[in-house]
């Protein structure tokens, strides 16, 4: 497979209004004694929409966890077999096709979401009704993968590979590590084209790549939708410098630390107010930050320098051996401090430090 990017239509089913989701649970429950809907209510917070644990249940009914245990297993195996109505099969259908799309494992609140959405056509849902499909996710022969250090609670088709999963999953950390850069889906899909992953997994799709950076807990997102490594300060930023950095490299240019506190307000990167004297503070004290003009900030690893625009022409020049021509020395200096085209020029008159030859500029000999 070649060409991993996402490209033409997206096929989807056309979400229909057919049904709430309490009126196709209610009518499922209806095949439970009244014990075993009792249990399975209780169990997935049908009612409250707060699950209650199994000593809750057994507390509350008189019995044993076990037993508890064993009742809800036995309305799971009852509500499997049960005569299921067209509405219903369409659901379930629809439920393990995400899934399938997805790689064969989903994140608990991203796969109800996508069930709201595609078959409910609804954004929106209460937490009553996310429990309730939790009911309609073992009646699809979902399992429920519990959260660890390596994955978030997720739902699992049967037959779910692993190892495809954690082989996917490694080359997704073996991209970050060895860039150290934040990427955005669809640079990390076009990253993955050009491995051999594609060819090592006949079955990869866009959707898996995407959704097992949802899965796993060693990548995050950041407030501009840019994945890395979860614990990167880029991806969870908490100082001023670190939101200050992830600003700089969304706009890709230098900005003035007023500019840049605002932005810090405006994508939500602090809940407190960030005032601008304070991003000043702190910049001008950190060596990833250069001071290019008047109040205004780049990242060092531009190539931006501090000094006079006198000290940098001195610098470029002993760098080329001492002579450049004048529109490439402009071009340096313009790479390394924000200033305007005469403010060199008037740097450049300086006739102890530079001499005026053909085609440019040199320094001057001592």
């Amino acid at each position: 497979m070649t060409n991993i990017g996402l490209k033409g239509e997206d096929i989807r089913i056309i979400p229909v209004k057919i049904a709430g989701i309490k009126r196709i649970v209610d009518n499922l429950l209806e095949n439970l004694s009244a014990k075993q809907k009792l249990v399975v209510s209780s169990r997935f917070g049908i009612s409250s929409g707060e699950p209650k644990t199994l000593e809750a249940i057994g507390k509350n009914l008189n019995i044993t966890r076990e037993r508890v245990r064993q009742i809800e297993a036995d309305a799971i195996k009852a509500l499997r077999k049960s005569e299921k109505n067209e509405e219903l099969k369409r659901l379930i259908e629809t439920i393990q096709e995400i899934v399938k799309e997805k790689g064969g494992i989903v994140p608990v609140g991203i796969l109800t979401a996508e069930v709201f959405d595609r078959y409910f056509n609804e954004q929106k849902f209460s937490n009553n009704e996310a429990q309730m499909t939790e009911v309609l996710f073992f009646l699809a022969d979902l399992k429920k993968e519990k959260g660890n250090k390596e994955i978030k609670d997720s739902w699992s088709i049967a037959g779910f590979d692993k190892k495809y999963f954690n082989s996917i999953v490694g080359l997704l950390e073996n991209i970050f590590d060895n860039s150290k850069e934040l990427y955005s889906e669809e640079e990390i899909l076009k990253k993955i084209d050009h491995t051999d992953a594609p060819q090592k997994h006949p079955e990869l799709k866009p959707e898996h790549i995407l959704n097992f950076l949802e899965v796993s807990k060693k990548f995050g997102k950041n407030v501009f939708s840019d994945w890395g490594k979860a614990k990167w300060p880029l991806i969870r930023p908490r100082g001023v410098r670190e939101k200050a950095t992830l600003v700089l490299l969304k706009r890709k240019k230098p900005l003035h630390f007023r500019d840049i506190s605002r932005l810090i307000a405006e994508q939500g990167l602090s809940d407190k107010k960030v005032h601008p004297q304070t991003v000043h503070n702190e910049l001008i004290r950190d060596k990833r930050f250069v001071l290019v003009g008047r109040g205004t900030y780049a990242l060092r690893e531009w190539g931006y320098e501090e000094g006079t625009v006198k000290e940098i022409i001195v610098s470029i020049l002993n760098s080329v051996d001492g002579f450049l021509s004048k529109e490439n020395l402009i071009s340096s200096v313009l790479k390394k401090r924000k200033v305007k085209k005469a403010t060199i020029a008037v740097n450049l008159a300086d006739k102890n430090i530079f001499e005026k030859v053909k085609g440019g500029y040199k320094l001057k000999s001592k």
